[in-house]
């Protein structure tokens, strides 16, 4: 009994060699049991199987078949009653009509183009006059079947006595048709002709010649080497798709309905249509058939054989390798407290194991910097939300600052220049992370645990913490020094300002001292160096324009007098720029300069030839950064602004009507003018009048008279010294309260307050 112990009774115990080979085995025994079924299923049911699926396919066979020969039954029948066609047979006892012949010939070509069809050629056949018309022009039949559709049983004699004959419509037998020159013989391939004809009209027919190959390739879907017969009602074959010996074949001009007969390994399925009576035949040789099933069963067995080799191999190189990776995993598990670098295996099991061991160590230390990661994304969400005063629950965040420590913001403002970033490849959002790398690697150096973060596209913002002694880590303005060198070589794609906020040491504070570095970046000027701000400064700045400037301005522009308004620009952002105004304010005083052109440009109709799209005079604004810039800009514009007011004022003064309204107008400004006064001097319509002077000038009748009314008025108020009421009445006001009101809406001005102003410029 003591040597029975450990081991259970009535258990017998096998090696893992056996254990793998009888597995093998019984999954062979059971591939071996399928094949055999499978044979068994294949040679008991494929007949049928190919009976009914090559029935379903000559069914469709059929209906094609029948459906395109009905059409082209209907479509040639109908042909024969076509004007054109009329024509041509009832001018044959006349002299020969070419342009008809023509026409004839074009409308054959068009039809034998049409693919689906399937027809080779159609051809007008007279049999009094010997003379034939197909799409390639008229020719003798003779030639036409002898030559350029010959065959050895369609000739022009078989074609005279067709005609003759008392049919309307006939299918003939299919046959090669070749076309045969003096430089060689081509074939057409089997053609199906079909013979259309008045009845009892014994002298003129249409002969179509249709594409039977091409008709079997599309209307049948032919399986293996078989082969396909069409029989006509009276059993005489019209066409086969292949030339296989037929001695074997059963008389097929007895078969009715749809059945299938087996000759000498041969099924024969055939289908007679009820409407022509014509019968189809698709013959399947199963010597085919059989043999592929013999060739897949060999190949099937030495699959099997190979496999049951290649089994007891496997089985055996399995059992002797198995325990080597068994007693690694062992020790695996033993070491699991202990660093252990993962152990390879051909077991992939095992691999899989290891690996998971050793990740288990790794663990540790991706969680713990995949937190700290996350805590720095909060903590800048955090810093974002209270800059921004966004509501947010970030309150269990733990941030630096609320730690009451000593801080200052620097912001850093980036102004891309797109046409020097579009000349790299780099992507504007690629630009502005690196940018930012740049900054948080500098700043982490100067103070490790200040963060920086992005708050804008264009806005990088550092959160600065002060040195424990009280002195804060930018205490000089040499600190900056080392990060500005850094950005110098990006300041051809971008124009960088830094605003150093003032030290606080209250975190409440966050958002107003965030706003403050905001008004810091704001304050910079024209130039493309890095400019850094640390007080807010408030310039005086001049008013310009000036009301006698925007009037000059004005004027000029209307003339496109381009010669003084560029300089008048240039001056005005000198002189903005030397109070040490803002770039902000110079680009919103020229987006207002501009303005002032576009206003012109939509009164007077014009086109800026290279500025058709009024906002690429604003793009191209956002790219001028210096004095320079603004003067190549304004120099390039107002130039081709000047030039397009001049050339409308041109052809405007060009025409006799505007001439001699804007003479008329000028000689009695001071008189009553209407619209019908001026028609009714150049006969024509006022409607017409208004309509033609605001197109050829760009401003209504009333705008040019008022406009001129005024120009008078200011002359005189500055050279003279008439009373006001004496000038009013001069330019046409009857009494000096509506002069005053339309002299201030049109200068800004009283007449009183114009002439003081000019005598103090004076």
């Amino acid at each position: 009994m003591t040597g029975m112990k450990g081991k259970p009774a009535g258990r017998s115990h096998t090696s893992l060699f056996g254990a793998l080979c009888l597995s093998f085995a019984g999954i062979i025994a059971l591939l071996m049991s399928f094949n055999y079924l499978a044979y068994t299923f294949f040679r008991d049911n494929i007949r049928q199987e190919l009976i009914r699926g090559s029935s379903l396919n000559l069914n469709t066979t059929v209906t094609n078949y029948e459906k395109h020969l009905g059409q082209l039954k209907s479509y040639l029948m109908s042909y024969l009653f076509r004007t054109d066609t009329q024509l041509v047979a009832d001018n044959r006892s006349r002299p020969a009509d070419y342009d008809l012949y023509r026409k004839v010939q074009l409308a054959l070509n068009n039809t034998t183009n049409n693919s689906i069809l399937y027809m080779e050629n159609l051809v007008y056949y007279f049999r009094d006059s010997q003379l034939v018309i197909d799409k390639n022009g008229t020719r003798d039949p003779s030639l036409m079947f002898a030559k350029l559709y010959a065959s050895d049983t369609y000739t022009a004699a078989f074609w005279n006595r067709e005609i003759a004959l008392a049919q309307s419509f006939r299918i003939y037998t299919g046959e090669t048709f070749r076309e045969q020159t003096a430089f060689g013989e081509s074939s057409y391939g089997v053609l199906i002709p079909v013979l259309a004809k008045k009845e009892y009209d014994d002298q003129f027919g249409l002969i179509a010649l249709l594409d039977g190959t091409g008709m079997y390739a599309s209307f049948h879907q032919p399986g293996g080497n078989g082969a396909f017969y069409m029989f006509d009602a009276e059993g005489r074959r019209l066409f086969a798709s292949s030339d296989r010996p037929t001695s074997g074949d059963p008389a097929f001009a007895e078969l009715a309905g749809q059945g299938h007969l087996v000759r000498k390994d041969v099924i024969y399925l055939y289908q007679r249509a009820e409407g022509s009576g014509y019968l189809y035949v698709d013959a399947i040789p199963l010597q085919n058939i059989s043999g592929q099933i013999r060739r897949l069963n060999y190949i099937f067995a030495g699959l099997l054989l190979g496999s049951l080799l290649l089994s007891l191999v496997l089985s055996l190189l399995i059992a002797r390798r198995f325990q080597h990776p068994l007693t690694g995993l062992v020790q695996a598990i033993g070491q699991l407290g202990q660093p252990l670098p993962p152990r390879t295996s051909r077991i992939r099991e095992f691999n899989l194991i290891s690996e998971r061991i050793h990740a288990l160590f790794q663990s540790h230390h991706d969680i713990n910097r995949d937190l700290n990661a996350k805590n720095s994304l909060l903590q800048h969400y955090a810093y974002l939300s209270r800059a921004k005063m966004i509501a947010a629950s970030a309150a269990d965040i733990k941030m630096a600052i609320d730690a009451e420590r000593p801080y200052r913001l620097v912001l850093f403002h980036l102004a891309l220049k797109e046409q020097a970033l579009a000349e790299t490849t780099i992507e504007p959002h690629r630009a502005y992370a690196l940018i930012k790398e740049v900054i948080q690697l500098y700043m982490a150096s100067v103070s490790p645990d200040s963060p920086t973060f992005q708050v804008e596209r264009d806005q990088i913002l550092t959160v600065l913490f002060d040195g424990g002694d009280g002195v804060g880590p930018i205490g000089d303005e040499d600190t900056l020094a080392p990060l500005i060198a850094r950005l110098q070589p990006e300041t051809p794609y971008f124009n960088f300002t830094i605003g150093v906020g003032a030290r606080c040491e209250n975190a409440q504070q966050f958002a107003k001292t965030y706003d403050e570095a905001v008004e810091l970046v704001k304050q910079r000027t024209l130039g493309e160096n890095i400019q850094v701000f640390d007080r807010l400064v408030s310039p005086q700045l001049p008013l310009v324009p000036t009301l006698a400037q925007e009037q000059e301005l004005a004027t000029n522009l209307n003339a496109g007098n381009d010669a003084v308004c560029i300089p008048l620009a240039v001056r005005l952002i000198e002189q903005l720029h030397r109070a040490g105004a803002p770039a902000q304010a110079i680009q919103t005083l020229a987006r207002e300069l501009v303005g002032k052109a576009v206003k012109v440009v939509y009164a007077q109709h014009l086109t800026v030839p290279g500025y058709e799209n009024t906002r690429q005079a604003y793009e191209e604004l956002r790219s001028c950064y210096t004095l320079e810039h603004f003067e190549r800009f304004f120099g390039r514009y107002w130039a081709a602004f000047g030039q397009a007011v001049r050339s409308k004022k041109a052809a405007a003064g060009a025409d006799y009507m505007i001439s001699f309204v804007k003479e008329y107008v000028e000689s009695n400004y001071g008189d009553d003018i209407s619209l019908e006064l001026l028609a009714d001097k150049l006969n024509i319509t006022g409607s017409y009048l208004s309509a033609y002077f605001k197109e050829k000038t760009g401003s209504n009748l009333s705008e040019y008279t008022h406009t001129l009314r005024m120009a008078k008025a200011m002359e005189m108020l500055q050279n003279t010294d008439l009373k006001i009421q004496d000038i009013a009445s001069l330019v046409g006001y009857f009494t000096v309260a509506p002069f005053n009101r339309a002299f201030k809406r049109f200068t800004g001005a009283t007449p009183t307050e114009f002439r003081r102003q000019r005598q103090l410029q004076a």
